[in-house]
């Protein structure tokens, strides 16, 4: 699909502190060094645009100092090798976070593989945990999930969960039972927040202080979509978790409703009521403590 403008791409809204983007993908189409393992999960945006030097030039373009590159399951599966080897030669400037599935017998086992092995070793910041493929994430209550919370609390490592909100029930227990472990929800648990029980279900967790929420272009285009505006959502996400728990995440270049600009704009814009101090730590100081400590 190509990418559109949006007529807020240009708002005069402030933006001077440096923007960590804690969403993005990476992926290359024809190095044998990195083959595909692709599913039918998502479409084919890696064929073009997917490269590090191709995300790197977009940040570069629009004033985005550091990312963190979150492993592409759709395009590679669990191999972890193009993002981890992608965050090592930018390591000044990317985190990793890799992923493991969750449905093998001994998913600890594959994370300490990568923790020990270079070089995602000397670069990972958290795990995925992806619930989201089209099977039952049992894996969240029979013991394995809080295995790799333990593991995670050992290695300062921040838990990013991929599920849907019918999964937050297991989330606050694993969280309640290891409340020193970070964890950020990917898309916000991909809530719908006009109709069903989800948009309770995520308010549910606000009590909880190390659950935070990646606020991803998924997430603003919907609230944009369904309500005209995804300021009123992100404002209420803050009430609710406060600004210190929220993070923006591109989601590029996965997303391709809006081209790079399009997106940060619309995160902008999302956030224009917000002071100083909110907007810095949405666009930065939280996904600095979590990513970059």
């Amino acid at each position: 699909m190509r990418a559109e403008t949006v007529s807020w791409r240009m708002a005069n809204v402030p933006g001077n502190q440096e923007i960590v983007d804690t969403h993005t993908h990476v992926a290359i189409s024809d190095d044998p060094h990195f083959p595909l393992s692709a599913s039918d999960l998502t479409a084919s945006w890696w064929t073009s645009g997917g490269t590090i030097d191709d995300v790197l030039d977009q940040l570069d373009a629009n004033g985005v100092g550091r990312l963190v590159l979150v492993q592409a399951i759709g395009a590679y599966g669990y191999d972890c090798s193009y993002a981890a080897a992608s965050a090592a030669a930018h390591s000044n400037r990317a985190a990793f976070v890799a992923a493991v599935s969750m449905r093998a017998d001994d998913p600890v086992a594959d994370l300490a593989a990568l923790c020990d092995t270079p070089p995602s070793g000397a670069v990972i910041a958290g795990v995925r945990l992806f619930g989201v493929d089209g099977t039952e994430p049992a894996w969240l209550a029979d013991g394995r999930a809080a295995a790799v919370w333990d593991f995670a609390a050992e290695h300062n490592l921040v838990i990013v969960p991929t599920v849907f909100a019918n999964e937050f029930k297991h989330l606050k227990v694993l969280a309640e039972q290891s409340p020193s472990v970070s964890v950020a929800i990917d898309h916000c648990g991909f809530t719908d927040m006009v109709e069903g029980d989800g948009q309770a279900m995520l308010f549910a967790l606000a009590d909880i202080p190390s659950l935070h929420l990646k606020v991803t272009s998924y997430v603003l285009e919907a609230a944009e979509r369904d309500d005209g505006d995804a300021a009123k959502l992100i404002e209420r996400l803050a009430e609710a978790f406060g600004a210190n728990r929220l993070c923006w995440g591109s989601d590029h270049p996965q997303d391709q409703r809006h081209d790079y600009a399009g997106k940060l704009a619309l995160a902008r814009h999302a956030t224009r009521a917000f002071d100083d101090a909110s907007r810095n730590a949405f666009f930065n100081t939280t996904a600095s403590r979590l990513f970059f400590i």
